[in-house]
């Protein structure tokens, strides 16, 4: 009997895994011709043509281009925000390609820019307000298209050598002319300029950094077999600001090959890249384009940090949008849907993210779907992180360009930088001091061992406030100071000779030094007292051998050049009097 009740409790065990396992062969995928995978698509998209090229559109290649104007390019020099950077709006296109749930969740916070036929504007109209879409945030631009996949044929947004918004049009990869089309019309809508760039591309298999650096897939390269690769890059370095071009094989193999498939750019110094299960058909190669970008540089100098999501086999967490404070996600109910979110907020700290389910698939999904409207006002802060470890007994400087593009003032006194070590709760504040557009700080020195935390915030007339990095104290820079020079022992070795700050500070072509050495000292011989100046990474550039004059109070003139008579570039200098045992450094900024 008991070994009866086992065999029964065996088959309830397994029956439900026979039974999935069945299914799964019942229900497996039949491999469908060209004609049939169409067929199939037509019958449930009959507003939109495929992702892919169809068999018709294949004949017709070399109509794409056909129409293309190009245009002398923008007015350098040309910046390209990234998708990480403030966002006024977002382009999508009806009939959607994104659930209203997705669309509501946008227009809480910026505008929603639909293309739509006006014939079709009242339908769009009704489907969003009947879903609870905040249609103040809503606004129609009318024109045809072909596709919702808005990302791969929308406008590149620039800020041109004038600081004026406006797009960059490129030959969409597909024979369709209306897709083709929207960028103009978006333009002419907005009231900016559109320039032609005369090489074939797709939004989908570009991304930038914002600061000169971009990265495709080599599709960029098949398109355009009558370029070489420096004509390719010299194209996107006069239309879009592009010094430095990452043209990769593609990770995934030979379908659409395009980027944001498996990376994207959350940071100018971080990328984030799927991960898959070993089983999967391109694990090496994901695996080596991890490789790769580890090695090299960000715009800030430093090797790339690389986050990663779990995406098993197919899943399309990657396909995201990156929208001002906001992550939106697209997920499908499986397992490794929380996993992907909790990546994002590890790589993220700060920002909400969230999921979205829908059609998705790990070559489509979401930002396909989408394009981000830069913030044509937007009030830009640069800033190079301070590095990682500090060796130095000095203040910390903290230097940012800051560009209102809405030509609005930055207002004073609101430029600052906030820290505060790791052992405090809350930041401390120092106002920047202003040179243009050039904004200067130095945190104070702190004993080896201490780790410091970061933001730079500002704020302009248009009432745009902002911070670096984007989500300021969450998400903020730091450092690790290890000086080898206690701070007592600088203190103690300035007493009895004064170096007194230099004036101007910041200077543009010279300054002068003033001093004040130990008594005794007044007559000095060269080499018994000199005042020595360094750049940043230490390096001697100008020595003043000190024969002092009969008085206590003297003084030396820098004219910003070496020991060879050459002018050194912009950036902080330190000063360094020294006389017999006894030393003091002052910093100086040049600012040309």
């Amino acid at each position: 009997m008991r070994k009866l009740l086992s065999f029964f409790v065996l088959i309830l065990i397994i029956s439900p895994i026979l039974n999935a396992s069945e299914n799964i062969k019942n229900t497996k995928t039949k491999i469908l011709t060209p004609k049939e995978k169409e067929e199939k698509w037509f019958s449930e998209n009959p507003e939109s043509l495929p992702h892919w090229m169809t068999e018709e559109e294949k004949l017709r290649i070399d109509e794409i281009g056909k129409d293309f104007m190009p245009t002398y390019p923008p007015p350098s020099p040309i910046r390209q925000p990234a998708e990480f950077e403030p966002m006024e709006g977002v382009l999508i296109r009806y009939p959607f390609g994104i659930s209203t749930s997705i669309i509501a969740e946008m227009a809480e916070d910026v505008i929603v820019y639909c293309v739509v036929t006006s014939s079709q504007q009242p339908s769009a109209y009704t489907i969003m307000s009947n879903a609870g879409v905040n249609m103040d945030n809503v606004q129609f631009i009318n024109c045809s298209t072909d596709t919702y996949w808005i990302r791969d044929y929308g406008p590149w947004f620039i800020f041109n050598g004038e600081n004026e918004s406006g797009i960059v049009d490129f030959i969409y990869n597909r024979p369709r002319p209306n897709d083709d089309a929207v960028p103009g019309y978006v333009g002419s809508y907005l009231g900016i300029d559109v320039y032609g760039m005369n090489i074939v591309h797709t939004g989908g298999n570009y991304m930038t950094d914002g600061q000169g650096i971009a990265i495709s897939t080599n599709l960029v390269w098949q398109e355009n077999p009558s370029m070489t690769h420096v004509e390719i890059d010299s194209i996107m370095n006069k239309y879009l600001g592009i010094n430095t071009y990452h043209v990769v094989p593609d990770a995934l193999g030979e379908y659409i090959k395009h980027i944001d498939c498996w990376a994207k750019y959350l940071a100018p110094d971080i990328i984030m890249i799927i991960q898959v299960s070993t089983s999967h058909s391109y694990y090496y190669e994901i695996e080596a384009a991890v490789d790769y970008f580890e090695s090299q540089m960000s715009c800030y100098g430093t090797p790339y940090q690389v986050e990663r999501v779990y995406t098993h086999l197919y899943q399309p967490y990657i396909n995201s949008l990156v929208l001002n404070n906001k992550v939106l996600i697209p997920i499908t109910g499986s397992i490794w849907d929380d996993d992907a979110i909790a990546s994002y907020q590890t790589a993220m700290p700060g920002y909400e993210v969230l999921g979205f389910s829908g059609s998705w698939s790990n070559t489509d999904a979401l930002h396909c779907r989408t394009m981000g409207v830069t913030d044509r006002g937007m009030l830009y802060i640069k800033h190079t992180p301070i590095e990682d470890t500090v060796y130095t007994a000095n203040d910390y400087f903290v230097q940012a360009n800051i560009t209102p593009y809405s030509d609005e003032n930055v207002i004073e006194d609101s430029t600052i930088v906030y820290w505060k070590t790791s052992d405090e709760d809350e930041f401390n504040a120092i106002q920047m001091q202003q040179v243009g557009n050039r904004y200067f700080a130095f945190i104070p020195s702190q004993p080896d061992g201490t780790t410091i935390q970061y933001y730079i915030h500002s704020a302009d007339s248009s009432g745009r406030s902002e911070n670096h990095p984007y989500i300021g104290a969450p998400d903020a820079n730091s450092f690790y100071v290890q000086s080898g020079v206690s701070i007592d022992t600088q203190i103690a070795s300035q007493k009895n000779i004064i170096l007194y700050q230099n004036y101007p500070n910041p200077f543009s072509s010279s300054t002068t030094i003033f001093f004040n050495l130990a008594t005794g000292l007044r007559y000095a011989t060269p080499g018994q007292a000199e005042i020595k100046i360094y750049n940043i990474k230490g390096q001697l550039v100008k020595n003043f051998e000190l024969r002092t004059p009969n008085s206590e109070f003297t003084k030396v003139v820098w004219d910003g050049k070496d020991e060879n008579g050459k002018e050194v570039p912009n950036g902080i200098y330190f000063c360094r009097l020294s006389s017999g045992d006894k030393l003091a450094v002052k910093k100086m900024l040049l600012l040309k």
